[in-house]
């Protein structure tokens, strides 16, 4: 697709934060980079009002930081980042399997029965086929957020996905951390059948904070 018929599909600085973060996710953009305005503006052929508009959009995701004399750059995820996102995570992921203990019936359950064993057949058999594994792992998440009802709960995880993008590398490049997350999902899914909100709450947070753990781990190394 030509890049004037994509800038076309979306309102203008939406569509210019859109690609500005894909490249940074995929690393086009490394950490530290600096995003000058007149380049980016001059590779999308489009004036600097657009691209200044998205800046200060990534900037709130957390994506860039404005640095004086510098302007733009890439913001690089310290641990303290990740700590950071993690622990919001794990709170309102929480709150989310709490509150929809209550919703979710047998047919939903069933659903994140199915779900894992993809997850798993992916996990034991070919760990390195990351997008697929992420989707599936997405789909179970959802299933119990959406079932909460929250729409705050939606907008806020939603606005953290962006960031979690980044760590994906790592967060799906070993096998084992893989197995135990179709454990820990497993978990889960029987805290659901039990109908508990305490329990699902708690198991939620406990499979999130393994992750988070397992992530500062290897990023340490």
């Amino acid at each position: 697709m030509k890049q004037e018929n994509v800038l076309e599909s979306k309102p203008l600085r939406e569509k210019i934060a859109d690609k500005i973060r894909a490249d940074i996710i995929k690393g086009v953009h490394a950490d530290g980079e600096r995003l000058v305005e007149p380049k980016l503006a001059k590779s999308l052929g489009i004036s600097r009002t657009p691209i200044r508009e998205a800046l200060r959009q990534l900037e709130t995701e957390g994506f860039i930081e404005i640095v004086p004399r510098k302007g733009a750059v890439v913001k690089a995820l310290t641990i303290k980042d990740i700590d950071d996102l993690y622990a919001v995570k794990a709170s309102l992921e929480g709150l989310a399997a709490r509150q929809a203990a209550a919703n979710l019936n047998e047919k939903d359950i069933d659903r994140l029965r199915k779900i894992n064993e993809k997850f798993r057949d992916i996990a034991y058999e070919n760990p390195n086929v990351m997008d697929e594994y992420l989707k599936y792992n997405v789909d179970f998440h959802n299933i119990f957020i959406t079932a909460s009802d929250n729409k705050k709960i939606l907008e806020i995880l939603d606005s953290l996905a962006k960031n979690f993008q980044r760590l994906k590398t790592v967060l799906v490049s070993n096998r084992e951390r893989a197995k135990h997350a179709v454990a820990e999902h497993q978990e889960i899914i029987e805290a659901f059948a039990s109908g508990d909100p305490d329990l699902v709450e708690k198991k939620v947070r406990w499979h999130i904070q393994n992750a988070w753990e397992y992530l500062k781990h290897n990023i340490r190394k």
